[in-house]
């Protein structure tokens, strides 16, 4: 027998290691291979030798498909929100022991948020019509300050990437929805050409002789809003700019879907928002912004108890509720997302039982987890599992007390004859 020598035998495994390397460092399906179930791996696909007739081939295997993560809108805040403390502080055990304190506890808050958070850059235009005089005192500088206010309070949320804002009167209607026209061309809003915002916003101010009011919202599958305001209300003008802080507030409920690929209402295409998503029920699609709008516009609070005792009908004409105890916990309880945007009557309450529902809630736990709510109905949880999981309390329990404490507002405010 020759003898090999030791160098010789390891050149040899050496060599054999190295064709094996080789052959399995770029398999292609068909191709040959030495061994049955000899298993390999390339750019992230397994490759198995089989046996084909009398050949050895590799085949490959599926692709594995990449883990996405669930999305999260970012709340800047720790859930369920802490109950106050302080001697004076408000909590849902004692807040009908502190009725008289809740405007002006929520007020404070929303300050305090303010103070502490820095500055957030959103980019804006804004346009004017030809013939419009804005209504607003101050102009569009006042605009600006309640703007910078309105993003700041909201830092650390999602926030629109762009907002487009309008202000017109009836005669600049047709220039106002041309100009949205080219924005959404320029900014390629393939939805919104040929009609979007310029039909639901800007034509829905400006139903009759003159434009009124204020709308606005988040642009179908896009990351911007647009805004506009009709000027020619004089029984409503915007004096503080708190309707300015209410309709940017409407763009930050929106914003928490950003990022969110899921569309729950294909056949409308991809809108954001709790609106667009059929998350939130009406009294606090519209409560929400309408407290803390006020809140944000007056730096003080001689200014936001004047915005608030003007800015709520406490018995608007309709037969929705009667304001008792029993009636405002179906208004709140009871709602579903898309029979009360179908319901005018029950929306508008929005604007009066919702936003005081709004204000408590501002006392109790601050304005950031109002937003939460939004952010966690993003990640896809029902209207019910978000407040338990923003207050630590079930919606059925948290309903309850805020009817009891609209009940006894609007029964002081019949017995004083007053707005809360």
């Amino acid at each position: 027998m020759r003898k090999v020598s030791l160098f010789t035998c390891l050149l040899l495994l050496a060599s054999t290691f190295s064709l094996t390397q080789a052959t399995a460092a770029s398999p292609k399906s068909g191709a040959s291979c030495s061994k049955v179930g000899m298993t390999v791996k390339a750019a992230g696909v397994s490759f198995t030798c089989t046996k084909s007739g009398k050949k050895l081939m590799w085949k490959k295997g599926l692709v594995a498909a990449p883990i996405i993560a669930p999305f999260k809108a970012p709340i800047p805040i720790s859930l369920p929100v802490a109950q106050s403390t302080e001697a004076n502080g408000i909590t849902f055990a004692n807040v009908m022991d502190h009725l008289g304190d809740i405007p002006k506890v929520a007020w404070q808050r929303v300050q305090d948020v303010i103070a502490s958070n820095n500055p957030v850059l959103v980019p804006h235009d804004y346009y004017v019509g030809p013939t419009t005089q804005i209504n607003l005192p101050g102009g569009l500088a006042r605009a600006d300050v309640v703007m910078a206010r309105d993003t700041r309070l909201w830092a650390g949320f999602s926030q629109t990437k762009y907002e487009s804002i309008f202000y017109l009167n009836k005669a600049d209607e047709p220039w106002a929805e041309q100009k949205y026209h080219e924005i959404a061309l320029a900014r390629n809003y393939a939805a919104e050409l040929t009609d979007g915002f310029a039909i639901g916003g800007i034509r829905f101010l400006c139903p009759g002789a003159i434009c009124v009011g204020a709308a606005s919202g988040p642009i179908v599958e896009s990351d911007d809003s647009a805004g506009a305001f009709g000027v020619e209300d004089t029984q409503h003008p915007d004096t503080y700019g708190g309707i300015v802080g209410h309709e940017y507030i409407h763009t930050v409920q929106a914003a928490q879907w950003i990022g969110n690929a899921k569309c729950h209402n294909q056949p409308n295409g991809c809108s954001r928002g709790g609106l667009g998503q059929q998350f939130t029920r009406c009294w606090l699609n519209e409560g929400q912004p309408q407290a803390i709008g006020a809140m944000v516009a007056a730096s003080d609070y001689s200014t936001y108890t004047l915005m608030r005792s003007n800015g709520k009908d406490t018995r608007p004409s309709q037969t929705e509720t009667d304001y008792s105890e029993a009636s405002l916990k179906h208004y709140l309880y009871d709602q579903s997302a898309p029979t009360c945007y179908r319901n005018g009557a029950l929306y508008q309450l929005g604007y009066g039982p919702g936003t005081m529902a709004a204000e408590a809630l501002v006392a109790i736990a601050g304005p950031q987890a109002t937003m939460a709510l939004f952010a966690l109905g993003a990640d896809g949880q029902d209207f019910p599992t978000a407040f338990k999981n923003v207050y630590g309390i079930s919606w059925s329990d948290g309903a309850s007390l805020l009817a009891k404490v609209l009940a006894a507002e609007y029964a002081n405010c019949r017995d004083n004859d007053c707005k809360p």
